[in-house]
């Protein structure tokens, strides 16, 4: 059975949906109400309009399936990448003779910081926790004041991840 609740969130989405497409176009915005008011109605006709839709005024399945494709596709025009995880686990430990695709990712990262710090050695991909790994790690740990173990673990990989998303904001030195 259908509820109202149901359909007060329904209404609600297609209200958000609305106001990201027509955000930047002229003519007032639905409020984010449930209620499928003159403003809603309204804001379905000019997206039944600019779709070459029959203009009703009313959300019937193929308008609502164009108003969530383009809110979707408006929302990844303007929103941030999304993250991905790459580390296994919090209770992960990573030691040397580990392999996997996880370590082309961590010894990318690592690389890319040996081009901006003098401290982190160059290391070669080899998708396995080698000895270069290692050490390149170890000196990870010791430039973040973490305990200098050679083993990637949750702090580890946190302040590997802080430093490389903002490696990009300082200027690199090049001589």
């Amino acid at each position: 059975m259908y509820t109202d609740e149901q359909r007060q969130e329904h209404i609600r989405g297609l209200q958000q949906d609305l106001r990201v497409i027509q955000a930047a176009q002229d003519g007032p915005l639905p409020k984010i109400s449930g209620v499928y008011d003159a403003l809603t109605e309204d804001a379905v006709r000019r997206f039944q309009r600019q779709q070459g839709l029959p203009v009703t005024g009313r959300t019937d399945l193929t308008t609502w399936d164009r108003i969530v494709h383009a809110a979707n596709r408006a929302r990844s025009q303007t929103a941030l990448p999304l993250a991905v995880r790459v580390f296994p686990s919090a209770l992960q430990l990573v030691e040397p003779g580990d392999q996997g695709r996880f370590l082309y990712i961590l010894q990318g990262i690592l690389n890319g910081l040996a081009d901006t710090y003098a401290n982190m050695p160059a290391i070669p991909y080899s998708g396995v926790y080698d000895d270069a790994t290692e050490q390149s790690v170890t000196a990870l740990q010791r430039a973040a004041g973490l305990p200098a173990t050679g083993r990637l673990d949750a702090d580890t990989w946190n302040a590997l991840a802080h430093l490389y998303s903002h490696v990009g904001t300082r200027p690199v030195e090049r001589t």
